[in-house]
């Protein structure tokens, strides 16, 4: 990473050590310090793009993919439990730990997808950009539409939605503000320069992967790079069903931190077992979400232009209907 223009290597352990949790920074870990962020958004490609990104020699990216070391802990410890349980997500050295064996590589990165999710996850880009003011930002989107309607089933079948999607979309904004691209892109752009900020499609992402892969190689200034076809072999493609919990206390269980320890010691096929047995299985085409649909796009067109205008092209590919997410 490079220093700061003012103060050099001190002053940049003094900028660190003001915005980092757990004591003292030593000059050694700023030179640990990520500086590549994939920001989300969630259900828009981002675990692929950590997996391309990682293939990379110059490139280090964290072993745990999303350490959400940036959100508040207390917003962390609401919104996904088992994370802010995870050392990475609040220490200060267990967090750099990610990147260990990668001091020399040019970019060390990780991929928070609760990075975009403002105004949820508060105060997210200033902590970033104070803690690595020169870091590149990587954000990944996806058709809006069929993007909200992903994140519904994703939170759905991690027992944190309820609701009826048509519902959910019209009372839990967290749907249409993940969504709302301009909104999150902003916040960025109130922190870092444009030049430090690029934009991925996710659907070019899916569907011309070596292309899209070879433009962000180049906006990160590294040297070309000749991805083999398994490096870039389809990644977390989501499941056509989804689960409910067959017990009320189900979601309680799965969240604490007795089942945490519970999983570290019990064979994997002894988990699979007593998840089957606490969940329900169903097919989400069974699911009428046309309603859903109708609300998202009347919501979310003009924020999409919004958007558009901020990166100064249209998005060609979203013309097309949405899928199904």
């Amino acid at each position: 990473m490079e220093l700061a223009q003012d103060g050099g290597l001190t002053g940049r352990v003094t900028q660190l050590e003001a915005v980092v949790p757990g004591g003292l920074v030593t000059p050694d870990a700023v030179d640990l310090m990520p500086n590549l962020f994939v920001i989300g958004a969630s259900k828009a490609g981002s675990s692929a793009l950590h997996a391309y990104l990682k293939s990379h020699p110059d490139i280090c990216m964290s072993r745990e993919k999303e350490p959400c070391f940036f959100i508040d802990q207390t917003e962390l410890a609401s919104a996904w439990p088992i994370m802010a349980r995870q050392r990475c997500s609040h220490v200060w050295a267990d967090y750099l730990g990610l990147w260990e064996g990668g001091e020399t590589a040019r970019y060390r990165g990780e991929g928070s997808v609760y990075y975009s999710q403002a105004p949820h996850r508060s105060g997210v880009p200033a902590r970033i950009a104070a803690s690595c003011p020169d870091a590149r930002i990587i954000y990944s989107v996806r058709e809006p539409v069929g993007r909200a309607i992903a994140h519904y089933w994703q939170r759905f079948k991690e027992f944190q939605e309820t609701l009826p999607i048509e519902q959910a979309m019209r009372e839990n904004a967290i749907y249409r503000d993940t969504s709302d691209y301009a909104l999150q892109l902003r916040a960025y752009l109130e922190h870092f320069g444009p030049h430090q900020i690029k934009v991925v499609v996710a659907e070019n992402l899916r569907d011309k992967r070596r292309e899209t892969m070879t433009e962000v190689i180049e906006w990160l200034g590294l040297p070309a790079y000749d991805y083999s076809a398994d490096q870039l072999t389809e990644r977390h493609r989501s499941p056509a069903t989804s689960r409910t919990q067959r017990f009320p206390f189900v979601t309680q269980i799965r969240n604490s931190g007795m089942w945490a320890k519970a999983r570290r010691q019990l064979p994997q096929a002894w988990v699979n077992r007593l998840r089957a047995a606490s969940t329900t299985t169903f097919d989400k085409a069974e699911v009428d979400v046309s309603g859903a649909r109708a609300y998202l796009h009347h919501y979310l067109a003009p924020r999409r232009a919004e958007f558009e205008s901020l990166i100064g092209r249209r998005v060609d590919v979203w013309a097309r209907d949405d899928s199904a997410g």
